[in-house]
This record gives structure tokens, C-alpha cells and sequence, in this order.
């Protein structure tokens, strides 16, 4: 039997910017899955610390119990391992936080998808598995998992060919309405990416080949029908979608099937 598009790996990211956790399956949320994105560092202009500020977030090791609140802190590398409760006004995980970047830095709580990099715009991303094996197999310095983690996606998917998830776009203005299980969602366009993509997700490190090499990727395994090229680069991946309020409070689990049902106007 042909294997079917489906769910391989839901990942969630408490805090912008740090370390995600895997999960089995997960709960819609306003915008986005819950948890996603919940909390984000920012310094006292309001400003973001995340990766395109600094390097240095990919230094801070972090895991999480989100059943007790908790996150698990370290210094890459560094045994020791600082808990803190995970909430806003914590003035412990403040200092912390603060004292490892060196500039002030105060731990917010948003609850209905405001902190995403384009909040009411687009939430949960998704990437096939062989497209992160295909750009792996390309530029073949680094480990599968180091050039997963550089791309920060939520729901992965195999049973299908590399790039296949572009197909839940159009072109500019044209979505694809999908379903993943019972959850209903619209394909937004595909991301582009900034400079975080070439950052090493364990040291900071910057990787200036990295952007031109994706790229190179791109191009040489573009599917024939593929709808990328009228987004003007070849420096995307994944692709953003939009969760309609409607679906709040379902679950999405591994092992779900993509449907794609029809094209829509997002304009």
C-alpha cells in the first residue's frame, strides 16, 4: 500500500527563540498550537532577544515540564542545570536570563498567538521530511538534526516525496485549505528565511556559505510544478500556515494524513 502524507514529528517552542520539545500530539490554540511561542525574552526597548539579535540564544540550553511549569536552564556544554518556574514577572529567570546575555532581559507571556513571527498572519509551520533530508544530503557538513533544528518548524510529514508540502500554496494571494486529522488549515505561502537559518543551533556560530548553498539546493531539486519561483528566491523553507478560530481545542497527533481540498483567495 502507498504510503500516505502524514505527521512524523510535532515539535513546540515555550519560548521564542530557545529550545523546542517534541511531542506525540498537540492542542490547537488561539492562532497557533498551544504552548507555541507562549513566552518571549525581551529587553527593555521591547525588542526581541532571539536569534536574529543575537547568536547567543543557541548557547542557552533549555528543557521544560510544561505540565508543572517548569524550565530546565544551562549553558550549552555546562552540567549544571538552573530550574525556574516558567512565567512572566519571574524575577529569578529574569536575572538569570539577563546576567547570561548581559543586558537586561524580562520573560513575557502571550496567550493568543501574539509573540509568532507574523501573528494573524500565518502560525504553525510545516516542513516535509525529505525536503530537511534533501537540503542535508546538499551541504553535507552538518548532522540531519543540526540542520532540522536551524529551520524551527512545528509539524514534519513524510510519506512523501522532498518539497511535497509546497504544494499547500499558490501563488502570492493563493492559499491551499488542507486537513491534518480533523483540523482544518489554510497554506499560506511558503517562509522566508532571515539570517538564523545559518546560524549552528548548538554554538551560534555563523555559517556564511550556508544561505548561498540552501539555495543552490533549492534550485537543483525544485519539483517541475512547484509555485516557489513567484516568491522570488530560492532562500525559503517550510511553509506558513493560518489556523482558523474554529479549530481551538482540537488535537493533532502523529501519525495524522494531510488532505488537501481546494485552493482559496487570501485576499
Amino acid at each position: 500500500m502507498k504510503e500516505r502524507p502524514h505527521i512524523s514529528k510535532i515539535r513546540i517552542y515555550p519560548v521564542k527563540s530557545l529550545d523546542p520539545i517534541e511531542v506525540s500530539e498537540a492542542e490547537i490554540g488561539i492562532r497557533s498550537l498551544k504552548n507555541d511561542r507562549a513566552f518571549a525574552m525581551i529587553t527593555e526597548d521591547g525588542g526581541y532577544v532571539n536569534g536574529k539579535r543575537t547568536g547567543k540564544v543557541n548557547e542557552l540550553k533549555a528543557s521544560y515540564d510544561l505540565q508543572k511549569g517548569i524550565i530546565n536552564l544551562s549553558h550549552r556544554g555546562n552540567q549544571t542545570v538552573d530550574v525556574f518556574e516558567l512565567k512572566e514577572d519571574n524575577d529569578l529567570l529574569n536575572t538569570y536570563l539577563s546576567d547570561f546575555f548581559g543586558i537586561k532581559i524580562a520573560l513575557i507571556h502571550r496567550n493568543k498567538g501574539e509573540l509568532m513571527d507574523i501573528p494573524g498572519a500565518s502560525s504553525a509551520t510545516i516542513v516535509g521530511e525529505e525536503s530537511i533530508t534533501s537540503i542535508h544530503k546538499d551541504i553535507n557538513k552538518y548532522s540531519l538534526e543540526n540542520i532540522r533544528l536551524r529551520f524551527r518548524s512545528n509539524i514534519e510529514i513524510a510519506g512523501v516525496p522532498a518539497f511535497w508540502e509546497e504544494k499547500l500554496f499558490r501563488t502570492p494571494g493563493i492559499g491551499i485549505r488542507f486537513k491534518i486529522g480533523d483540523v482544518e488549515m489554510i497554506g499560506v505561502s511558503p517562509r522566508a528565511r532571515c539570517n538564523v537559518p545559518p546560524q549552528d543551533p548548538f554554538t551560534g556560530e555563523s555559517d556564511r556559505s550556508f544561505a548561498k548553498k540552501m539555495m543552490k539546493s533549492r534550485a537543483d531539486s525544485l519539483p517541475e510544478d512547484s509555485d516557489l519561483p513567484h516568491y522570488g528566491s530560492m532562500y525559503h523553507l517550510t511553509v506558513n500556515t493560518y489556523l482558523p478560530e474554529t479549530e481551538k481545542g482540537k488535537w493533532i497527533t502523529l501519525g495524522d494524513e494531510i488532505e488537501i481540498l481546494e485552493p482559496v483567495n487570501l485576499r
